[in-house]
Parts: C-alpha cells; structure tokens; sequence
C-alpha cells in the first residue's frame, strides 16, 4: 500500500461512524437578515389568517416562517425572531385593547402573549437542532404548539385563548375536526401542516443535506395540501335532536347604543330603551309570522343598571315577557359591595318572578378585574379605570326550562369572553346544554375587529361542542350558528336589529367534548417527552459552514 493510500485510509471514519453521520439529519442554517425578516412576516401572516381577513391558509405558513427563522446557529438571535413574530402577530391582534385603556395596557397585553411565543420557539428550536427535522421532529413540534398555546390559554389567572389557532380555522375545512380533536387537536393540525411546509420549502432551497433534498421536497407541500382537502370528507359526529323537540324559537335582541363613555364605562342611557324598542318590533313580527317564542334574550349589560332595584324597569321587562309568552333573558351587573360586582344573566318570567341567575364565572383579568391591584398601581394607573372588580361566579351557566316550568329545553349560558373558553363550552354541555346562549357587549370595544373575532369565536365553538349557538351582542356583530357551523341568522356591527328563527337543539355528545381536556394533555405531553428525550441526544443538525469546517480541519492538521 502507497504511502498516500494509507494516509486516506486513516483519514476515511470508520464504516459505523460514516452511516451514522450519512443517516443524521443535517440543514444549513437560515441567515440572520433572512430569520429576522421571517419572524415580522410571519406574525403579519398570522394576524391575516384571522378575521376580519380569514386567509386562514396562512396561519401554516406563518409557523412555517417562525420555525424556518428558527433554524439559526444563534439562541439568541433565535429568541429574538421568536419575539418579533410574536408581536408582529398579537400586537396587531389585540389592538381593540386600546380602545378605552389605552396604547400602555395594549402594548403590555401584546407583548405579554408574544412571550409564550418565544417559550414555543426556544423550545422547537432545541428539538429541531437536536433531531433534525425528521417526521419524530414533526410530531415532537406540533405537540409543543399545543403545549404552550394551551398554556397561554389558561395561565396565569386563567389566561388568555385570543389568538388560539382553531379560531383563525372558522371558515377553513380543517373545522370539520373540530368536534372530533377538539381546540388542541385543531392547533397540532395546523402545526404538522406547517412543518410540512417548511420541509418541502427547505428541500427545494437545497439547504437539506439527508431525506427529502432537492425536488422531492414537493413531497411535503403535497402532503400538507392533500390533508387539508382530506378534511373535507370528514363527517361530522351523529348528534341527533331531543325527541319531539328539534329546535326552539328564540329572538335575541340586538338593540345598539350610543359611544361608551371612556372615562366611567357608564353604559349610554339610551341601551335600556333601545332593546325595548327593538323587542316590542320583533315580537310583532314574531306575531305576523305565527311564530310561538320559547326564549327571548338581551345581550351583557342591556339594561344598563340592575332592574332588580327598579321596580318600574322590572315591570317593563316582566311585561314582555308576559306579551312573549315566554321568559327573558336580560344581561346586568350587580353590587356586592362598593368595591366588587358580578356580571349576569336574568331570568325574567312572565308571572313576574326571577326564578334563574347565572352569575359570570371567568371575569377578564384587567378588563374586569385587576389581579394583585396595589402591586399592578405601583406600575400604572390605568388600573383604576376598573374601580369594582367583578368577582367570579360559582355555577355552571345551565338553565333548565323544563325544572324551572318555563319550557322544555336546557340552555346554557355565557357571558361575552367565556365563548372563547374551550373548559366552560365543555362544561355547559356536559351539564346538559341543548343549545348555548352567549351574551356579549362589545360596545367597549368601539369600532375595532373585537366583534368579529369574537363572532368567529361562537362559529369554532359550535361546530366543536355539536351545540347551536346564539351569539347576541349590545351592538353586534350578532349571529345565530348550527351545530355545523351554518349562519341562521346575523346582525351587523353597530346595528339596530334582531335575531329570529327556529335554533336546532341537540343532546349527544361530540368526541371533543367527551375527552374533555384529555386531548390537551396528551398532545403536550407527546411534545414534552419528546423535547426531555431531545435534551439527552448530543447531535446537532445544524450542518457546519464551510469556514468552520476548514478551521475543523486546520485545528487537527496542527494537532
């Protein structure tokens, strides 16, 4: 043997070590200026993915863009890009914030939900650097998008949901699973799209060195299209209607009002006699029609002040109820002391009494109430334009008719964010619901996207609980949605108007709602163990830069 010869084999790694590194998963890392540039698009994709845009094919391609950013030799560079798409995406989001608090809290709200991002980001980031981005990865990544969005949902003080992916999916085929994965699977579908986006993006970009290089990265976008047009034969769960009783006749009263005041959130004088107004007009048409009313409902705050302590209200209300022949249900607030408050639903019937009350169980952190209020005034004072703090409740918001002898059916009952909340849809329902009844008033958030968002919000949640739901707001956007997903009936933002019809009732339950918030935690779970196995690999799939390898080289030839 030459002397160069065994010089190469020496050189040439064993065969065990040479399948090895063939066998890893290896791709050139995204530039910095490219990363930081993929963080702002990608938050600007997500925002348009939601409504009022619902170009929900771009919610995909936004975490594809936040998880291509994230392929840099840099952690720290990568918590920036995490950052940066997280803004570009809440901040935008959530700007109805601002509407009577101001740009401060708006701008905190913002960049408090762009932290779970960089959490996401931190955390995909040491699996795809320490696995490569093999299939394992997909399911590893798709886990921890649940994980932290389920986390961002709930905690702290019982979270945020705004901005979840399921609710960007409202007019997308990938709702058909809702009722069967439920918000959580919803989230892991969107994020194995994405990925799989990404796979096929960076195949064809040639910065794959192992699997799918070159063209056969069209492999990945063709998977990530054809599940998506897989969803739409998806059937959705048998949920047949209570026997004899297929439905029930509700008018929900969009009333409108005048501008919130900014300074003392005092609702307008003129909410009270719209509803009035509006209410009387479609019970005569209710009349013309021969329509037999089961339910007639007011939105949040309709009344203005609690009619319970003002006789001459409560006897206009009892008074339509009676003219409706059938209860009403009226949104108020109540004194419980000078410093706190609830928010509820009032049931009056046509004898006069008030036999049902459902009292808020989620209060909004901020908005109704400040959490640790001396510690959060040292910071501003913009938390004392909430002066009561609303106190929660302690019941599930179910109103049976039947019990109550008022009816036949079982309502359940939310308060304007509570639809937002996959825990309390989920409760309502398993208490029985056959339809649910969401009173909101967006009237505090003036003229923004809050209404349609929250409107978008009703529609995931009907479809997911296998139950209608009546979406009745102050000032709209108000509809009326089937357990499929179907629009009945609407009122637009800013409107005076009501909605009328026949609302289908059902009683089974949808597998999303069996599993409860089992599907939550098994999907993180999945993701969690695979990041913890992640840690124990000392692979890096970062490929190194020609500049490194020859220092690599160098450094041994001097050895």
């Amino acid at each position: 043997m030459s002397r160069s010869s065994a010089r190469a084999t020496a050189a040439r790694p064993p065969a065990r070590q040479r399948g090895r590194a063939a066998a890893r998963d290896e791709f050139t890392p995204t530039p910095w200026p490219a990363a930081l540039l993929m963080g702002v698009l990608g938050g600007l994709c997500a925002v348009l993915a939601f409504p009022p845009y619902d170009l929900w094919m771009l919610l995909p391609i936004a975490l594809a863009l936040l998880l291509g950013g994230l392929l840099v030799r840099s952690a720290l560079l990568a918590v920036f890009v995490s950052l940066l798409w997280g803004l570009a995406f809440f901040v935008p989001l959530t700007e109805w914030a601002s509407t009577y608090a101001g740009a401060m809290p708006w701008l905190a709200l913002g960049t408090v939900q762009a932290l779970y991002i960089v959490l996401f980001g931190g955390l995909a980031r040491t699996v795809m650097v320490r696995r490569g981005l093999g299939p394992s990865t997909l399911v590893i990544v798709a886990g921890l998008w649940v994980a932290v969005e389920s986390l961002r949902s709930h905690w702290p003080w019982g979270g945020l949901p705004w901005g979840a992916s399921g609710f960007a999916l409202s007019s997308s085929p990938l709702l058909s699973l809702a009722p069967w994965v439920g918000m959580a699977g919803l989230a892991f579908a969107v994020a194995v799209i994405g990925q799989l986006l990404l796979l096929g993006v960076l195949a064809l970009l040639g910065r794959r060195r192992t699997g799918l290089v070159g063209f056969a990265g069209v492999w990945p976008c063709a998977a990530a299209v054809a599940l998506v047009l897989l969803t739409l034969v998806v059937p959705h769960p048998v949920n047949r209607a209570p026997s004899e009783r297929p439905s029930m006749t509700i008018a929900a009263i969009q009333g409108s009002m005048g501008e919130i005041d900014p300074v003392s959130y005092a609702m307008p004088d003129d909410v009270f006699d719209n509803h009035l107004e509006i209410t009387h007009q479609t019970l005569a048409t209710a009349q013309q029609q021969d329509m037999d009313l089961d339910l007639v409902v007011w939105p949040e705050d309709s009344t203005g002040w609690d009619p319970r302590q003002d006789p001459l209200m409560a006897e206009q209300l009892t008074a339509i109820a009676r003219e409706a022949d059938a209860p009403l249900l009226v949104g108020t607030q109540a004194a419980v002391d000078d410093n706190h408050r609830l928010n509820q639903a009032v049931l009056f019937a046509p004898d006069g009494s008030i036999p049902y009350t459902y009292s808020k169980r989620h209060p909004v952190p901020f908005g109704e109430y400040i959490p640790q209020r001396e510690l959060f005034r040292k910071i501003t004072d913009k938390v004392d334009l909430v002066s009561m703090d609303m106190l929660p409740g302690e019941e599930v918001g179910d109103m049976d008719l039947a019990a109550l002898g008022l009816g036949e059916d079982t309502a359940g009952v939310l308060i304007c964010f509570e639809i937002a909340y996959d825990n309390l849809v989920h409760d309502v329902v398993d208490d029985g619901a056959e339809v649910i009844i969401v009173q909101s008033n967006n009237a505090l958030f003036g003229h923004s996207h809050e209404a349609i968002q929250q409107l978008a919000e009703a529609k995931v949640m009907a479809v997911m609980s296998g139950r209608s739901v009546v979406h009745i707001s102050t000032v709209g956007h108000s509809a009326i949605f089937s357990p499929e997903g179907r629009r009945i009936d609407v009122v637009d933002h800013w409107e005076q108007g009501a909605l009328l019809a026949d609302v289908p009732l059902r009683t089974a339950t949808t597998p999303a709602v069996a599993a409860g918030p089992w599907i939550a935690v098994g999907l993180s779970a999945l993701g969690l163990l695979g990041l913890l196995a992640s840690l124990a690999s000392p692979h890096r799939a970062l490929a190194r830069t020609s500049r490194s390898s020859r220092s690599s080289r160098t450094s041994k030839d001097r050895r």
